[in-house]
């Protein structure tokens, strides 16, 4: 099972995703939301990155996440985006698709996943619901108990 990442990402396309990747000594996660400060989840992604060791003297954790606004270029902790499980759809060529962020409305074959992580809305009767969970810089796959 696989969860497929982007080569270009919400806010940066590959060539910027892998000059990130560089500067930082990072690994390219894919684009997910995080929370907000009032423990909700915020409705526009970033573009998640991994790093093995993070200056925890700066209080930097293994996840960063980059975008773009107004101000520019900017980096956010994002380590919220992995502190719960992600539900996915198991596809026929063993990859597990996934709704990112609300109205990311996913389809693959005769499977359809909504709603990010504000909610799920899937194709029903689907009995290939996986729960996907990241160790890491690594995704873990646990079939749901339906």
């Amino acid at each position: 099972m696989f969860v497929d990442i982007p080569k270009d990402g919400y806010h940066f396309n590959k060539d910027g995703i892998k000059k990130i990747e560089e500067h930082y000594t990072a690994k390219y996660m894919g684009y997910w939301c995080t929370k907000n400060p009032r423990d909700g989840w915020n409705e526009q992604p970033v573009d998640v990155f991994y790093v093995a060791n993070p200056d925890t003297s700066k209080g930097h954790t293994n996840y960063f996440g980059m975008f773009t606004d107004e101000r520019g270029v900017m980096i956010t902790n994002a380590e919220s985006a992995f502190s719960e499980p992600i539900t996915g759809l198991l596809c026929s060529d063993g990859e597990v698709i996934v709704s990112r962020y609300r109205h990311d409305y996913v389809v693959k074959e005769d499977v359809m996943i909504d709603g990010g992580r504000d909610y799920t809305r899937m194709t029903r009767g689907n009995n290939r619901v996986v729960i996907v969970t990241v160790d890491q810089d690594q995704f873990v796959f646990n079939a749901s108990v339906s």
